[in-house]
């Protein structure tokens, strides 16, 4: 069983990768990859989802699941987490310049206008809290930072992690078009991750505890 579990999410990851691929190169209007900004826009895209994907592997860290003991054994696998949770962040602030990069090249607008433009659309300003939210988790584990905190205020900004991918969510249902794209199966295999990654921290970080508390 935790074989099955630990093959489960990189299994995932990597059918959504490939489909998120196939889905824009071969699309209707045409390639993604056909010219400069269309690598623009798809590099946009693909930052987007490794640091969504980065961020549910934390998540899923986090939990202490047993399942992942066979990783390192029974303790939190610290260093995968610490290394990914420097890497993720480069892919986060990278999402929105390439993006913003793309659109400000159509409408030959300057850089600036259009990120000030593309705040306004739908769910971007919950997606940039919850940008926010996970990046000032990262900068307050650096240990320039750690070491002035308590355990308790370290422990609630990593909490809030959860609460920066749950921002998230709304504008990729809303924007982009590859959750709602003619073939559901990139969709169907996202929806997947995100109910297995919350799937796991509803009941390893929440009722778990409870229930061992109740005993």
């Amino acid at each position: 069983m935790k074989k099955t579990l630990l093959s489960l999410f990189p299994l995932l990851a990597a059918a959504a990768l490939g489909l998120w691929y196939y889905d824009n190169s071969t699309a209707p209007l045409g390639s993604f990859f056909a010219d400069r900004d269309g690598l623009i826009m798809a590099a946009g895209r693909l930052t987007g989802l490794l640091g969504a994907l980065g961020v549910m592997g934390q998540l899923l860290v986090m939990t202490r699941a047993p399942w992942l003991e066979p990783l390192t054994g029974p303790g939190l696998p610290v260093g995968w987490h610490h290394r990914a949770g420097l890497v993720i962040p480069l892919a986060l602030l990278a999402h929105p310049a390439l993006v913003v990069w793309y659109h400000a090249r159509a409408a030959g607008i300057p850089f600036l206008e259009q990120y000030l433009s593309v705040l306004g659309w739908d769910d971007v300003p919950l997606a940039a809290a919850g940008e926010v939210l996970i990046i000032a988790a990262v900068l307050l584990s650096l240990p320039f930072a750690r070491r002035r905190l308590s355990y308790g205020v370290w422990q609630k900004t990593h909490l809030a992690v959860y609460l920066g991918l749950a921002l998230s969510v709304g504008h990729q249902l809303e924007l982009g078009g590859d959750l709602s794209a003619e073939k559901p199966w990139f969709a169907w295999v996202w929806y997947a991750l995100l109910a297995f990654t919350a799937a796991n921290a509803a009941w390893f970080r929440l009722v778990k505890p409870r229930l061992g508390k109740t005993v």
